[in-house]
């Protein structure tokens, strides 16, 4: 059986890096009328192939949890899902949305994963995790921080753009989460809240 799994991990604690962020588009690259909120995943999608799909999340979880390349139970909160079986972890992405701005305004929040131009950490992590498992083999691995920005605007494809305005470095007053020298994104969902 082949399954489509994603992993998400965030700090349990203060996020310092998005909250640096955070502070950097407000104050210096004047983004503070229109963003709401900014967090940051680390993320990993691959192809995983076993007997059952309970089996394959299993096995992945058990490797996940012994390897503080992908996770560490001390200070991080993960979600592990995949095939519509129900995820495991403590991580509740659901609930991890900044509250709404003004009861008139629409806010959507914008799922932006970053990723390497070049492949081989991807490889890197697809061979690391790989070798830890019993079964069940990986393949096609994604990996990269998924900045989940919160912004106001009036329509999903404005919030897009405005989230991918203060994503993508194109000049010191523009951009801050993405060198697109070596860095590539893409959306992965958006919600309205």
């Amino acid at each position: 059986m082949k399954l489509a799994v994603e992993l998400w991990v965030r700090l349990k604690v203060i996020d310092l890096v998005a909250q640096t962020a955070r502070i950097t588009l407000v104050d210096k690259l004047d983004f503070g009328e229109r963003l709401r909120g900014l967090t940051r995943y680390s993320y990993w999608a691959m192809d995983a192939e076993g007997e059952t799909a309970p089996g394959i999340l299993e096995e992945i979880d058990r490797a996940i949890r012994l390897d503080g390349a992908f996770t560490n139970q001390n200070k991080h909160l993960y979600r592990l899902s995949g095939g519509g079986e129900p995820p495991r972890g403590d991580l509740a992405l659901e609930k991890d949305y900044p509250a709404g701005g003004a009861p008139d305004e629409t806010a959507f929040a914008v799922d932006c994963l970053v990723r390497e131009l070049r492949p081989d950490r991807e490889a890197g992590f697809a061979s690391r995790l790989g070798g830890r498992l019993r079964g069940v083999k990986v393949s096609r691995m994604k990996c990269g921080e998924i900045w989940r920005i919160t912004v106001g605007a009036p329509s999903e494809s404005a919030a897009i753009a405005e989230a991918e305005r203060m994503l993508v470095s194109r000049s010191r007053r523009e951009g801050l989460l993405l060198n697109p020298h070596y860095q590539r994104h893409e959306i992965l969902g958006t919600k309205r809240l």
